[in-house]
């Protein structure tokens, strides 16, 4: 599920997405995560976007430690957010701490740029296959199949490379994307071309030399 975090905190009502459903109102999504907190085998991420609902950072939290009373809360941090010496987020990356669900687990999140615009290889490997990390961040920044009519979630896609890794291409975030088997096989027909000339930015040439372009998924705000 896909909640913002404002509606999380009850500070707006704007709807969640349910993986495999579509909108859910914001009620029933706090409900849904109050019920979620309480099991240990949770697991919680936290994507940072832009005004326009584009990713931008993204971490998957761990257990917090037991907060002092003398931390200082986080500057212009959300509700239920503090901030490590150092880090200042969510204006940029750092660590957040809170407690998204009262009742719930503190959680810490370390908070790292997705790679959209400029990649800085962080995850990159020599191997074919990606680490579970860089496989999580692809799929995070898409959100599905980049063959622009297709909906198939990235969690049920391959991982697969712009420029074919036996061509010499980079098993990396600037060099990947989710594609679903069938458009897998469609961009390694003849004819057929798909370029990445951002990170998060997919560009599919058809036979006819006609150009379609998907960019990286709006999530709801």
């Amino acid at each position: 599920m896909t909640i913002p975090l404002v509606t999380l905190l009850g500070l707006a009502d704007h709807p969640a997405e349910a993986a495999g459903f579509g909108p859910i109102d914001a009620g029933l999504a706090r409900d849904l995560a109050a019920q979620a907190a309480a099991s240990p085998g949770t697991s919680w991420c936290i994507t940072v976007t832009g005004q326009d609902g584009r990713p931008t950072a993204h971490g998957c939290a761990k257990p917090g430690r037991r907060r002092k009373a003398s931390q200082k809360k986080g500057p212009g941090g959300p509700p239920g957010t503090t901030a490590r010496p150092g880090t200042n987020p969510p204006g940029g990356y750092g660590t957040w701490r809170l407690r998204p669900v009262p009742g719930g687990p503190d959680l810490t999140v370390d908070l790292e740029p997705i790679a959209v615009t400029d990649c800085d290889h962080r995850h990159e490997t020599g191997a074919h296959d990606p680490s579970d990390r860089l496989r999580h961040l692809v799929e995070i920044r898409d959100g599905e199949c980049t063959w622009p009519p297709c909906r198939r979630a990235a969690k049920r896609c391959d991982f697969e490379h712009a420029i074919p890794w036996e061509a010499g291409g980079k098993t990396c975030t600037c060099n990947a994307g989710p594609r679903c088997r069938h458009h897998h096989h469609q961009k390694q027909a003849a004819g057929w071309q798909l370029t990445q000339h951002l990170p998060g930015y997919h560009t599919w040439t058809t036979p006819s030399g006609r150009q379609y372009t998907t960019g990286p998924i709006t999530y709801p705000i």
